[in-house]
């Protein structure tokens, strides 16, 4: 008796979400991560895209002869900005952490510390997408004419490298200034090597839209997927890495 009396304890100790709870809870989680990764990020990251295209059209318009082919509009007004968003966006998400000393109260949390990353990180990509998205679909009217909702998808995938190179080094980095400008040096390092690359399967800005004359269809298209997965694989490693560096506990939060 006693041991069935201590079964049925347990069955009513035990609680079981409705999908709707569970939906509820997930999104709450998520507005939260959101609002606390933004703030104020999405006004000035706003700001300084507009200010930029404002600028590019200015000059297209002084200059009109010197128009932009669909390499350099991918590059110019969706690749290069993107990857400096994602720099933007990642810079500080551990530092504001430690800032805020609640770097402890992550760790102590019931949720895995992966998931509570994973979910902030995930605001970072929408936020992104969503905004390339926007962009390619403004370049698309104002500047040049390319395919803009692929032009978009394509442009993520360098921000989503780069957003995770700065959150790797975040992982590193005491300061949010220091990881934003570890970023920012990968960044220039590779528009300084891209002559090297470029034309390669390692050039991270590749252009998938325009085929080299002469090449064929198929093995144009096993080039640019290769390429596009492994910019996708190495911004996943990198994530990967600064999860595993922020599970060593005591060293981070030394």
């Amino acid at each position: 008796m006693t041991e069935r009396a201590g079964m049925i304890g347990m069955e009513q100790s035990t609680t079981v979400l409705s999908w709707r709870d569970l939906l509820s809870s997930t999104w709450r989680l998520y507005y939260l991560s959101f609002r606390i990764t933004f703030r104020r990020k999405i006004f000035f990251m706003t700001a300084g895209v507009l200010t930029y295209y404002v600028l590019l059209y200015v000059l297209s318009v002084y200059q009109p002869g010197e128009g932009l082919s669909v390499e350099g509009a991918l590059f110019v007004l969706l690749e290069l900005p993107g990857s400096v968003l994602g720099i933007y966006l990642a810079m500080d998400l551990v530092a504001k952490e430690r800032d805020r000393q609640t770097l402890e109260t992550l760790f102590s949390t019931a949720s895995s510390h992966y998931l509570i990353w994973i979910v902030r990180l995930l605001s970072v990509y929408a936020v992104l997408l969503l905004a390339l998205l926007v962009m390619s679909t403004i370049s698309y009217f104002f500047f040049a004419e390319f395919p803009f909702i692929l032009g978009g998808l394509n442009a993520f995938l360098p921000a989503f490298l780069f957003a995770n190179v700065t959150f790797f080094f975040s992982a590193y980095a005491r300061g949010a200034n220091t990881a934003g400008m570890l970023g920012v040096g990968v960044l220039l390092l590779v528009l300084m090597t891209s002559e090297l690359f470029e034309g390669t399967s390692y050039y991270i800005f590749m252009n998938p839209f325009e085929m080299p004359a002469g090449g064929a269809e198929f093995l144009w298209y096993e080039k640019v997927l290769l390429n596009r997965l492994g910019v996708f694989a190495a911004g996943a490693l990198l994530l990967f890495l600064a999860l595993r560096r922020m599970e060593q506990r005591e060293k981070f939060l030394g």
